[in-house]
């Protein structure tokens, strides 16, 4: 649990130097946009650290069996989140994706939203640890939270696809807003995951 707690640290700040990043490069400061991207990367990089253990500990026989895949299957779903933001800046930063002025309302509000949801996976796991039945409500949020992530991107690429704008560089804003919503539907799977480890405890 203390292992799970660290990873978990980790990734939060994967995500909070991830959100600042795509702030800072929608305001044009590109040079703190590439700083936080390599903070979103060293943090990626200790939250690996921390999986490695886990994976370490695990394979010495920590747990019982019927636990080990269980906390495997936790420490890779919330991993991938880290690695959904890290992707996301290596989309973005390198390739100087032109987001016009009119999306990008919709491009912080996903950013938001999407450590948001990663607040809501952190509750979740520290309840199905101390209380799996309020860990349902958590799951229910996030659903809720990916939803609401869903119909942001929407919105964007119908506002995007109606600019009078080169088709070349809808496409390119569109592949972006695809891989950023990345994160949040990682989440949700992480949640249905969550979901069934309760449900088989609590059989």
């Amino acid at each position: 649990e203390e292992l799970v707690k660290e990873h978990l640290q980790q990734v939060e700040e994967a995500i909070e130097a991830f959100q600042k990043a795509i702030a800072a490069y929608l305001r044009g400061d590109d040079t703190e946009a590439e700083e936080l991207a390599y903070a979103t990367h060293r943090a990626e990089g200790r939250a690996d650290d921390v999986r490695r253990k886990v994976e370490t500990e695990i394979l010495r026989g920590a747990l019982l069996a019927s636990s080990r895949r269980d906390i495997l299957e936790i420490i890779e779903g919330v991993d991938k989140l880290a690695n959904a933001a890290e992707a996301t800046l290596d989309y973005l930063l390198p390739q100087r994706v032109d987001i016009p002025p009119e999306v990008e309302p919709e491009i912080r509000a996903i950013a938001a939203k999407s450590a948001d949801i990663f607040s809501e996976v952190k509750t979740a796991l520290h309840l199905l640890f101390t209380d799996m039945r309020q860990a349902l409500e958590s799951t229910r949020k996030i659903e809720n939270m990916e939803s609401e992530v869903d119909h942001l991107e929407r919105e964007a690429i119908k506002k995007l696809f109606r600019m009078d704008i080169d088709l070349a560089r809808k496409i390119h804003v569109r592949d972006f807003i695809e891989v950023l919503v990345e994160l949040s539907d990682r989440a949700e799977d992480l949640s249905d995951r969550i979901e069934i480890m309760v449900a088989q405890r609590r059989a």
